[in-house]
């Protein structure tokens, strides 16, 4: 009884790692499979934030909530649907005079906001009216494609297969054939988050020709992308047949 209490001690006294490898216990070889393509973008999501300072607290908030509804009553002039608006809470904070102080000099309000145009019809120029927004800061579009859910799958099948070739030629080299899939990772992602979702982002954009924002402004030029680069990866761990 002593010497089986005492070995289900040292048992417990050893390392997590010598107790269980991480890895497999057969011949294996993982490759990352990755695909890419360029798409024209048909839509745009815009975020932006509201801020206002002022005296009282009253007064910043109030001044969000005009600039807020400022901002509804243009965008639904350009055909945007409430729908396709979204706001969060708005934020208050105190001001100080300097870090070190305490005295309260102010209060600024703030209240992050999501726009989703549903076309780039109007997308210069919503973007060059919330340029000249004093108390609209923070904005940046992405753009994207309505065709997502199609060309996730277009590109799960490119870097499948770009993944399968990889470790063919791995295998080959040394001797070995591929017998079998053991694991699969979706993207850039540690082996600990396998089944994660397959993440899909519009990429990087390329662009190219100016647009005027508006004919009475020459100065006032913004850029659209002719395409979006998108880029998807797969990592595979494969069985080895010596």
């Amino acid at each position: 009884m002593k010497s089986m209490l005492l070995t289900a001690i040292l048992m417990l006294a050893l390392p997590l790692s010598s107790q269980a490898s991480p890895l497999p216990d057969f011949p294996f070889v993982t490759v990352t499979g990755t695909a890419e393509m360029e798409v024209a973008p048909d839509s745009a999501r815009i975020t932006l934030m509201i801020r206002a300072n002022a005296e009282t607290a009253d007064a910043a908030t109030s001044s969000v909530y005009q600039q807020g509804r400022s901002l509804l009553n243009y965008l639904a002039s350009k055909g945007v649907d409430l729908a396709d608006i979204e706001a969060a809470q708005i934020n208050k904070e105190a001001t100080y005079k300097d870090y070190s102080s305490r005295i309260i000099t102010g209060y600024a309000a703030t209240q992050p906001v999501v726009v989703q145009l549903r076309s780039l019809e109007h997308y210069v120029d919503v973007m060059d009216h919330l340029f000249r927004q004093p108390a609209i800061f923070s904005i940046q579009g992405q753009f994207e494609t309505s065709q997502k859910q199609q060309l996730e799958q277009e590109l799960m099948a490119k870097a499948g297969a770009d993944a399968r070739q990889r470790a063919e030629r791995l295998a080959r080299a040394q001797g070995a054939e591929i017998h079998s899939v053991f694991a699969i990772n979706e993207g850039h992602r540690s082996w600990g988050n396998l089944g994660s979702d397959f993440g899909f982002g519009a990429g990087s954009g390329v662009y190219g020709v100016m647009r005027t924002a508006n004919a009475d402004r020459a100065e006032s030029s913004l850029v659209l992308p002719k395409h979006i680069r998108i880029q998807q990866s797969v990592q595979v761990l494969y069985r080895l047949q010596p």
